[in-house]
């Protein structure tokens, strides 16, 4: 089975060693009640029509969730992960190409206070 883009970016970022300490999940964040615990979630996020033959531009959300109350260490992983993606435009055959869509993000706080940054890629790939 061949993985779905959400989880060849996941494979990228964890492989380059940009998550640190922070549980990585797939497709929607589930609290652990820990404070102390970070997330990293990737998702799906639309894309264009996927055809066999020609290229498809899938995209892909990445939300990093803090610690409670420690917001630097969450910036430094949004601001480290929008980085590497911009070095590495063409990472692997798996990806193709790998932009992000809308700059940094704007922060927000859960209700929980953990700051979220939720961050959009677009991965061209075709076959």
């Amino acid at each position: 089975m061949i993985p779905l883009m959400y989880e060849r970016v996941r494979d990228l970022i964890v492989d380059a060693g940009l998550t640190g300490n922070a549980k990585v999940q797939l497709r929607y964040w589930r609290d652990t009640g820990t404070k102390t615990d970070s997330f990293v979630v990737f998702r799906p996020a639309g894309g264009s029509p996927v055809r066999n033959g020609l290229s498809s531009e899938y995209m892909v959300r990445v939300d990093i969730i803090g610690v409670v109350d420690r917001e630097a260490e969450a910036e430094e992983m949004a601001n480290s992960i929008v980085s590497y993606v911009q070095e590495n435009p063409m990472p692997n055959d798996c990806i193709g190409h790998i932009e992000n869509v809308g700059g940094f993000p704007q922060p927000m706080l859960s209700t929980e206070r953990r700051i979220v940054y939720s961050i959009q890629f677009a991965c061209l790939y075709g076959e």
